[in-house]
């Protein structure tokens, strides 16, 4: 079984940074609360700017309370959860993929999700067996949230990357599964 994330090695170099003392303080109690070094957390948190916040809010991407959207969705009904997936999945996030990715092929997809997954602190964990790709995401904002994000996840891999995707959710987790040899998205595609 492989996980989805493959880190390459990459070229490093050295770098002098001064820093306040009180920042400094807290990444060392950080680092050691995570029981990385703090070169390491450093190292972590200039990926996630450069690979998520960089251009997040250019993506229109920004934080709100869990307990604030699952309150909204709860409002919502069957049929507005679904108009609003297939809005969602036509206009928004087609364009994120393509703002923070330079692209819209399964593979971004996935990485988006993850990452997305790991910025909010959401339990993800993805599976690979040969070209099967399972991924469980925990979000623990209820049935509403489930369902929302399961068809919005269908609406993309079965309208943009022409693959079946099955789906089993709970109040609390979507569980995706499908085949990950897909093509990436061509112009004119809808949703």
């Amino acid at each position: 079984m492989k996980t989805a994330t493959k880190r390459r090695k990459s070229v490093t170099e050295g770098v002098t940074f001064r820093l306040p003392s009180d920042n400094l303080e807290q990444l060392c109690k950080e680092a050691e609360t995570r029981q990385v070094s703090v070169n390491t957390l450093v190292n972590q948190i200039v990926n996630e700017h450069l690979d998520w916040h960089l251009y997040a809010a250019q993506a229109k991407l920004y934080y709100v309370p869990k307990p604030f959207i699952s309150r909204i969705l709860e409002k919502f009904t069957e049929q507005q959860l679904n108009d609003l997936a297939e809005a969602s999945a036509k206009k928004d996030f087609v364009d994120i993929g393509l703002l923070l990715r330079g692209e819209f092929t399964i593979s971004s997809f996935l990485s988006i999700l993850e990452n997305w997954s790991r910025i909010s602190d959401i339990p993800y964990r993805a599976e690979e067996i040969e070209n099967t790709q399972k991924i469980i995401i925990e979000h623990n904002m209820g049935s509403k949230y489930s369902y929302l994000f399961k068809e919005i996840y269908r609406r993309l891999l079965e309208n943009v990357f022409e693959t079946k995707v099955q789906f089993d959710i709970t109040d609390n987790t979507i569980v995706l599964t499908f085949d990950k040899e897909a093509r990436p998205l061509e112009k004119e595609t809808e949703c």
